[in-house]
């Protein structure tokens, strides 16, 4: 497995979305994590991934439906849904000794948010622009090499520079090179290709396996 990022190439109203929508994940994975600390004082018991599925039914069917918090309708609820999932994950690290205790997110920390189609893995199409589940199809820099099968989108800001990044359920293949002379080749079944200076080139894995699933 391995990531892909790409810059997008953003207009000002997707660079509001993108900053709203960064705004909203902070503000539920602090939510979460201020009620898990009231918890800890006071001495509620249970796993932390119970007590995180709890808040995130309060923030759900109490949170979400105050007068005060109408402007999270607007955006989606892919973002609320992994905030809480991070903060989870968060958690995690730092019982198992990977990370310090998961702290309270600030501006300062730049935006950066995930999220991911429900329905399963998408088509991210070689060309121009991209398309990121419940958000829209935004333009890109360059080209994407080729398609590429994800599920999950992580768009962050550097300065005054938007990224998405995406992972790829597969192996990068490193390129053969070989010298800029005439050789022989010879094609056969165990190996992919015998070449006449005695070097020999390892076929690749079946398709069936280099590939994610459809």
């Amino acid at each position: 497995m391995y990531a892909i990022k790409v810059k997008l190439k953003l207009n000002n109203e997707e660079r509001t979305l993108m900053r709203k929508h960064s705004g909203y994940a902070r503000f539920v994975y602090n939510y979460g994590l201020a009620l898990t600390q009231v918890l800890y004082s006071a001495g509620v018991k249970g796993s932390i991934s119970k007590q995180i599925n709890e808040i995130k039914k309060i923030f759900t069917n109490y949170t979400k439906k105050q007068p005060e918090n109408k402007w999270m309708n607007e955006l989606s609820s892919k973002v609320y849904q992994r905030a809480f999932m991070d903060l989870g994950q968060a958690y995690q690290r730092w019982s198992k000794g990977l990370s310090c205790k998961p702290s309270f997110k600030s501006k300062k920390d730049g935006d950066s948010f995930t999220v991911y189609d429900s329905n399963g893995k998408v088509l991210a199409k070689s060309c121009k622009r991209i398309k990121i589940p419940n958000l829209g199809t935004f333009r890109i820099k360059e080209v994407l090499l080729c398609c590429y099968v994800t599920q999950t989108f992580t768009i962050s800001r550097q300065a005054d520079k938007w990224y998405v990044s995406f992972a790829v359920d597969a192996d990068r293949i490193p390129p053969t090179y070989h010298p800029e002379e005439a050789a022989g080749i010879d094609l056969g079944v165990k190996r992919f290709c015998t070449l006449s200076d005695g070097s020999q080139i390892e076929a690749p894995l079946p398709y069936k396996q280099a590939k994610t699933k459809l």
